[in-house]
């Protein structure tokens, strides 16, 4: 029998053994269904037996893949941080207006909090109590969301459009902090109408663009 771990036999370099596939779409499975529990009761209501239901598996295996229920959320956490570094999310670029860049930005990610809301609440709690979710977060932040703004910035700034000595890693780290605090905290937590936060992030993209101009 192949070990779930090998490859396979015959000098295949490429293949894979039919029970490491079957090993990676169980995870799968429990990834999905695990996203789906844990977005609709919130982690402590969460119970592993519903999650291996809807996932169509056995609810031992968990503990097996992942380390309990606490080791899926980590693992949901990390997939959909892959799957944000994997590729600029935003919209077409602006192209040669910093501020319509800056403020698509706020707004795009604005959205985006809105549409993972549930989810998002559940990992914000956690991350308060586990420095594993917390760290995980942060990495998604530094590896996806602010690279994907500095490569813009910088293509702006090699237009003459922002001026040279810019900090433009702080910029977009700067950014991509007021993004998450617009679109979760003030959407979600304080229920701030969606209108006042579109004017909000309009009139930060106004500023940031106008020091961030040329001098001279």
């Amino acid at each position: 029998m192949l070990d779930e771990e090998t490859p396979c036999a015959r000098g295949d370099e490429g293949c894979t053994s039919p029970r490491k596939r079957d090993r990676e779409a169980t995870a799968n499975a429990l990834l999905d269904a695990g996203k789906q529990v844990f977005a609709e009761r919130g982690f402590d209501a969460a119970t592993t037996r519903e999650i291996a239901a809807r996932a169509g598996v056995n609810e031992q295996l968990i503990q097996r893949y992942f380390s309990g229920k606490a080791g899926l959320l980590l693992a949901v956490v990390e997939r959909y941080g892959r799957e944000e570094a994997q590729g600029c999310t935003l919209p077409p670029t602006a192209g040669t207006c910093v501020e319509k860049e800056i403020h698509t930005f706020l707004h795009h990610q604005a959205e985006h909090a809105w549409k993972c809301r549930e989810f998002t609440k559940v990992i914000m709690g956690r991350a308060l109590v586990d420095p594993a979710i917390a760290a995980e977060m942060g990495r998604t932040l530094s590896e996806s969301r602010i690279p994907c703004l500095l490569s813009r910035l910088e293509a702006l700034r090699d237009k003459g459009l922002i001026d040279r000595d810019a900090d433009l890693p702080n910029v977009a780290a700067g950014i991509a902090t007021l993004s998450f605090g617009l679109g979760f905290l003030d959407q979600v937590v304080f229920a701030e109408d969606s209108g006042r936060v579109c004017a909000v992030a309009r009139s930060i993209a106004t500023t940031l663009a106008r020091g961030l101009a040329p001098k001279g």
